[in-house]
């Protein structure tokens, strides 16, 4: 037998003098201790690894809501937004004045084509962000 006792592993730098008690129900601990044997480590170390892994995934959601694609997107969402007000103006000042001008209408084509080009963008932004999320090795 293991003289640290069953299943522990010897980490150096890493005392663990703290304990926890929690309340499972039977069948929680019987998922738990059956987690744990297939990994061959103690409840305790799955437990502990259980929440470094929740760490880890808490760090990668933040980096997730903070990287690039949300920043690209955001910035795509800010500019249609700016187009949507204009052709919002042009549409207030043409019920208003009943009139439009060449002007007006090469604007708001313009604005249109401009939305477009920006949502296929985005289409773009996305697709790439999912294929690099679907290549990524799952936690083991």
């Amino acid at each position: 037998m293991n003289p640290m006792g069953r299943n522990q592993q010897y980490r150096p730098g890493k005392t663990r003098g703290k304990r926890i008690f929690i309340r499972v129900s039977d069948q929680e601990l019987e998922e738990i201790r059956s987690a744990a044997n297939e990994r061959g480590v103690s409840i305790s170390r799955y437990l502990v690894e259980a929440h470094e892994a929740s760490c880890d995934l808490e760090a990668a959601r933040k980096a997730c809501e903070t990287g690039p694609v949300v920043e690209q997107l955001k910035a795509i969402r800010t500019e249609i937004w700016h187009i949507g007000h204009n052709v919002n103006q042009i549409a207030h000042n043409t019920n208003h004045d009943m009139s439009v001008s060449p002007d007006d209408e090469y604007s708001t084509a313009k604005a249109v084509m401009e939305c477009k080009r920006l949502f296929e963008k985005a289409t773009g932004v996305i697709k790439d962000s999912t294929k690099q999320i679907n290549h990524r090795p799952l936690l083991e």
